[in-house]
């Protein structure tokens, strides 16, 4: 399964009254350093677009299509499907699972 991961720091959000709302990372501009090359190379419908210049278009779309805004926040009580937060350490590894049947093309 190809996989786009990144690290971020956890962002912890209050009320007016002092008490902890949510938690969020803030999701960078991917780029092909985020991603696994090698599997998006071997995949269903990204295999003909992994090595070009539509990649990143391409991969915006479909992370978009899942929930995740590029360049926004997710919220780590609330996350998209195929979205894993590891918040153990530091900074959070946020793992964004790209199946066979993602789809790029805006609806």
């Amino acid at each position: 399964m190809a996989t786009v991961s990144f690290k971020a720091k956890v962002s912890d959000v209050f009320s007016v009254e002092g008490e902890l709302l949510y938690r969020e990372v803030r999701v960078p501009v991917i780029g092909t350093r985020h991603c696994d090359m090698a599997a998006f190379r071997g995949h269903p419908r990204f295999q003909g677009l992994a090595n070009s210049e539509l990649f990143l278009g391409a991969l915006k779309g479909t992370l978009e299509g899942m929930g995740v805004n590029v360049g926004g926040k997710l919220r780590l009580d609330s996350l998209p499907p195929g979205v894993a937060v590891d918040d153990t350490g530091f900074l959070a590894v946020v793992t964004i699972e790209v199946g066979p049947d993602a789809d790029w093309r805006v609806r």
